[in-house]
């Protein structure tokens, strides 16, 4: 029972990283199935490319473990009929990977093409 109790308490101090998307169109309706990526340059040297899809209420969330938001990495917010909202690593973290957050919330509206 204490090797079940001490990986708990392991996991549960696990650094995650991650972005809260909702997406709602311009007449404040939510999207569905937006798709809700990070996407890491091929040079970088964060592999998982990771990619969710928005609920029923327009709310998505993507993320995984680690101390910090993925250097390098930006945050797609993708439907067709739409255009694609970039967020940039760059604005994100402005001050570089050393003075930057590890969660995002963003409430986006996408725009139609």
């Amino acid at each position: 029972m204490r090797p079940a109790i001490l990986l708990v308490g392991l996991a549960a101090c696990d650094p995650i990283w991650g972005a809260s998307v909702t997406v709602r169109d311009p007449a404040n309706r939510p999207i569905e199935d937006a798709t809700v990526a990070v996407a890491c340059a091929a040079d970088s040297y964060v592999t998982p490319e990771l990619a969710v899809r928005s609920l029923p209420d327009g709310q998505a969330q993507v993320g995984g473990l680690g101390s910090q938001f993925p250097v390098g990495c930006d945050v797609f917010v993708a439907k067709p009929g739409y255009r694609t909202h970039r967020i940039r690593y760059r604005d994100l973290c402005p001050n570089g990977p050393t003075d930057c957050e590890r969660g995002f919330a963003f409430d986006l509206v996408l725009e139609p093409e």
